[in-house]
């Protein structure tokens, strides 16, 4: 059910990114090709109704998000982007998702998954599913410049 993703999968990832572009950053197809080169982690799920990208803390990718997370922790796995299909919403396509990504930093030995969600525009589906899966909430950092407040959360391990 899990795989890599493919290039037959972009073209559906840029159209959900783009349904969902008020809780994500706009992404064109240069920009995810960046992404997922420099990703560690690049999943999908039942082809492509869900994916998940993640980092792990030393991923040579100068971004706001990581910045504010490696100022707080040396070693972390870092979930930037986690999109599903809106018609594929509560088939537990996420939990599953997450809980092979947690596998994934267990083997790599890191010691917590971290990421976040927007509190502005808020994203109240989101908090909920993180808090049901075990994340506290951290801080909620506010960025102007994107007119956004995100709030960041952390899994231990």
């Amino acid at each position: 059910m899990i795989g890599p993703i493919l290039k037959s999968h972009r073209a559906k990832i840029l159209r959900m990114n783009q349904e969902f572009v008020h809780w994500l950053s706009p992404l064109d197809e240069e920009e995810l090709t960046n992404l997922l080169d420099l990703a560690h982690y690049k999943k999908q799920i039942h082809d492509a109704d869900g994916v998940l990208i993640g980092y792990a803390h030393d991923v040579e990718y100068d971004h706001k998000n990581l910045k504010w997370l490696r100022a707080r922790f040396n070693k972390f796995y870092y979930i930037d982007r986690i999109i599903l299909n809106a018609a594929a919403q509560g088939k537990g396509y996420g939990r599953t998702l997450y809980a092979d990504f947690e596998a994934e930093a267990r083997a790599r030995g890191l010691p917590r998954l971290v990421c976040e969600v927007n509190s502005k525009p808020n994203n109240p589906g989101s908090h909920a599913f993180h808090e049901r899966l075990g994340f506290r909430a951290l801080a909620d950092v506010e960025y102007p410049d994107y007119n956004a407040i995100l709030r960041y959360y952390e899994k231990p391990l």
